[in-house]
């Protein structure tokens, strides 16, 4: 889809009421038919926008769905996820992370998805991901140090989305141990970070993170936050939440590192 819808989205949600095709066109410099174009391009995408002759449109809901245009018009960063490739269906978000890697893809291009078939967990498991039900996301980094460090840049992630969890569930006890994100004895996250490149430097890497949000598990060690606290929170907002963490976090340890 084209980026002006997600900027479309974005403008709507900003405004909250309805505003004139005309003034959305004027601001984003295009025709008023282009904005009807967008405007229906994202309606067959699942977004609720109502529309009047007199008055123009107005966003009602966005899908829970982290896509482009969903996450674009939420996010508030600065390279994390200004480019964003989202899949209905992939088989890793890691491994295709890693393939735009290997194409030169930009440091900070997120890949998200709403299933995997092959999701991947720490130690070589896999990492149940059901459709519609929880976070599934890998982000391109760029981190000019070695192979070693690699370790702290999981840490990050990891603690980023903790702390996400905790700005909509300050409730919710958590635990950051080196297999995941716990709360008691139940695992609700975890984060993979795999690396190409030398011993002495990595040439590009991906940290993957998937949080539970939904999904409902018949494992005694695993759980979700809408099991432990009852309430279903949005998938597309928590991913938005989780990437502002996480890229000022590891924006704060680059200027260190660079010192």
């Amino acid at each position: 889809m084209h980026s002006t819808a997600a900027e479309t989205v974005r403008y709507l949600r900003a405004h909250g009421g309805f505003i004139s095709g005309q003034e959305i066109a004027d601001r984003l410099g295009v025709t008023r038919a282009a904005v009807w174009k967008h405007i229906t391009v994202l309606r067959e995408n699942g977004f609720d926008i109502s529309s009047s002759t007199k008055k123009g449109y107005k966003l009602d809901s966005v899908p829970d769905i982290p896509s482009e245009e969903v996450l674009s018009s939420l996010l508030n960063t600065i390279s994390f996820g200004k480019t964003i490739e989202y899949h209905q269906v992939i088989e890793s978000t890691n491994t295709r992370a890693m393939s735009l890697g290997h194409q030169g893809a930009s440091e900070g291009t997120v890949v998200t998805a709403d299933s995997q078939t092959a999701g991947k967990s720490k130690g070589g498991g896999s990492w149940v991901s059901p459709s519609g039900k929880n976070l599934y996301m890998s982000v391109l980094l760029k981190p000019e140090v070695s192979a070693d460090r690699l370790f702290e840049v999981e840490r990050m992630a990891l603690d980023s989305l903790a702390r996400a969890v905790s700005a909509c569930c300050p409730e919710l006890p958590l635990e950051l141990l080196e297999t995941g994100l716990f709360t008691g004895e139940r695992k609700i996250g975890g984060v993979l970070c795999e690396a190409c490149g030398e011993i002495g430097r990595i040439h590009h890497a991906v940290a993957g993170i998937g949080l539970n949000v939904t999904h409902r598990s018949e494992s005694p060690y695993t759980g979700s936050i809408l099991e432990l606290t009852g309430r279903t929170l949005s998938r597309a907002e928590l991913t938005a939440s989780v990437l502002e963490y996480f890229e000022a976090a590891y924006r704060k340890w680059l200027r260190h590192e660079q010192r």
